[in-house]
């Protein structure tokens, strides 16, 4: 799968780099005259520049994926992948719960599953790219024939309309309608779905674009609208995952639990109320987000 390879081959770069007798002043003026580092980071351009730099198609250049990767070699590699499992072992623990013709159709269905998976992690990074061209020539339609930046063709309008709309609509919550109302109110916690059962506290790191994938530093608190296939590089870095999405069965859930990862799912507000740079602690038992109250 695509994304798995990209994985595999920002792991490999890491490796490289936990194994370099440089000290960390001089790391990345050795990376970029190391010759097996400069390969690896060419070839990763060259395949998966476009997802990891965002929608410009790598607009930060190689020197991104190079501090990405020194902040991913900072963590221990066997943080990089979950422990692997028994898949078979798994596979006969389920179907065992089904018996006849209940067991002949659970297989059909976990079939079924693998290749939605597989099919999902896929489409999920190739209409990334599809729509980072898309992007890209809407700037350029502005570019050359808007003066103001602003776009009067009806059709390309809605076309910009449909691509920047998010996939859900936020809710009205009780903070957004004191605000509408002249009043202000600081979150202190706030409360989703408990998805990792694990507790932890770090500073947020709030995703708006994709861009802001490549500030990210280990340790801290992944908060976002969901976790797909096309950003899962970034989990080694996170100690806890906040989304606006909720369930158990969402991308980022499951991540979360395969790493061991604190997860709260399910918090519609949750990319407003919390700002990068807040800290945080993500109780994934009870599914309670806590922001600490800041010092006047």
């Amino acid at each position: 799968m695509e994304g798995v390879e990209r994985n595999r081959m920002l792991r490999e770069m890491a490796a490289l780099v936990r194994s370099s007798p440089y000290p960390a002043g001089r790391l990345k003026e050795h990376l970029n005259s190391d010759s097996r580092f400069q390969d690896l980071l060419l070839r990763f351009m060259e395949r998966f520049g476009d997802l990891s730099c965002g929608r410009k198609q790598c607009s930060q250049g190689p020197d991104a994926i190079t501090d990405l990767v020194i902040e991913l070699a900072s963590v221990p590699g066997d943080r990089e992948q979950p422990p692997p499992k028994d898949l078979t072992a798994l596979k006969q623990s389920f179907l065992d719960r089904f018996e006849g013709q209940e067991r002949f159709h659970a297989e059909e269905l976990l079939d079924l599953a693998r290749a939605s998976y597989r099919t999902r992690d896929n489409d999920n990074i190739y209409l990334g790219r599809i729509k980072g061209q898309a992007v890209m020539a809407i700037d350029e339609y502005s570019r050359r024939f808007s003066k103001d930046g602003s776009i009067t063709d009806p059709d390309v309008r809605k076309a910009v309309e449909g691509i920047g709309a998010p996939d859900t609509l936020p809710p009205r919550s009780p903070a957004n309608a004191m605000k509408e109302k002249g009043f202000s109110a600081q979150a202190r916690q706030i409360t989703g779905q408990p998805a990792g059962p694990r507790i932890a506290k770090g500073k947020a790191r709030v995703i708006a674009d994709a861009s802001d994938l490549m500030f990210f530093k280990a340790g801290e608190v992944l908060v976002c609208d969901a976790v797909d296939p096309s950003i899962t590089f970034i989990v080694p870095l996170v100690s806890a995952i906040v989304e606006r999405r909720g369930g158990m069965l969402i991308h980022g859930a499951i991540i979360a639990r395969e790493y061991g990862i604190a997860c709260v799912t399910g918090i519609p507000d949750a990319t407003s109320l919390i700002h990068t740079g807040d800290t945080v602690t993500v109780d994934g038992y009870l599914g309670i987000v806590t922001i600490e109250q800041k010092e006047d």
